[in-house]
């Protein structure tokens, strides 16, 4: 079951990056293995990213001519959050953090969606506890879990605690599902507290993500499966992609 699951996961996921707005226009590709998916998105992933990398390359120079108040006005104005999002790889960490303090919530929560956090991972670092969880309730509300779940993987624990101490239940669950890295979901247990954990799993068939439960319990560990109280026998693999991005 969990082959088939992260499979959902990474069809999900690949769904979010190519801009589809109905990830079952993917369903064909849930037989493949995930871990062919994560080298299929992480290609697709290079390749957008790297267009106009020399026009970015200059922009990335010249910013540190303007004075920092001007640079946010200048990146919620005209820029846009998909070009800012590329800026951030090329500009100083401190810099760019700098810049972040400055922006809105909601511009910067946009900015957050269209991130490869894996090559911006020391500026998410640079983010208070507090700025995280306002960007998270903001992603949240944006139905942007896929960006949350590659976002969550670069956190501190201090960083995920104000995250999880904000959202609600349906919220946590949707991006464990998506999470990158599925070896991190018994540490985020561990910090979400058992007792909450058992009653994610308590509601999610309710609000019809049984299958996202399936996927958390398959990457607990074997003691923190053994304190919870919950029968997956009721939900069966249907073989489809839930619209969770």
């Amino acid at each position: 079951m969990s082959a088939a699951t992260d499979s959902r996961a990474e069809v999900v996921k690949l769904a979010r990056l190519l801009g589809l707005p109905d990830a079952e226009q993917l369903h064909s590709l849930l037989e493949i293995p995930a871990a062919e998916l994560v080298e299929y998105r992480d290609r697709v992933a290079a390749l957008l990213h790297d267009d106009d990398r020399q026009l970015l390359h200059r922009m990335a120079k010249a910013a540190p001519l303007l004075p920092t108040p001007m640079l946010a006005t200048i990146a919620e104005r005209a820029l846009g959050p998909i070009i800012c999002a590329r800026m951030v790889e090329l500009l100083d960490p401190d810099f760019a953090d700098a810049i972040a303090r400055r922006l809105s919530t909601e511009f910067l929560a946009e900015v957050a969606a269209a991130l490869d956090p894996r090559r911006t991972a020391e500026t998410i670092g640079l983010l208070t506890p507090d700025r995280l969880s306002e960007v998270s309730l903001a992603l949240a509300a944006r139905g942007e879990y896929v960006a949350m779940g590659r976002i969550a993987g670069h956190l501190s624990d201090s960083g995920l605690e104000a995250c999880i101490a904000q959202l609600a239940d349906h919220d946590l669950l949707r991006v464990a599902f998506v999470i990158e890295g599925k070896e991190r979901l018994a540490q985020l247990s561990e910090i979400v507290g058992i007792a909450r954990v058992q009653r994610i799993l308590d509601g999610a068939d309710a609000v019809g993500l049984g299958q996202e439960a399936l996927g958390l319990v398959e990457h607990l560990s074997a003691d923190q499966r053994s304190q919870l109280h919950w029968d997956p026998q009721g939900i069966q693999w249907r073989g489809s992609v839930a619209a969770v991005a």
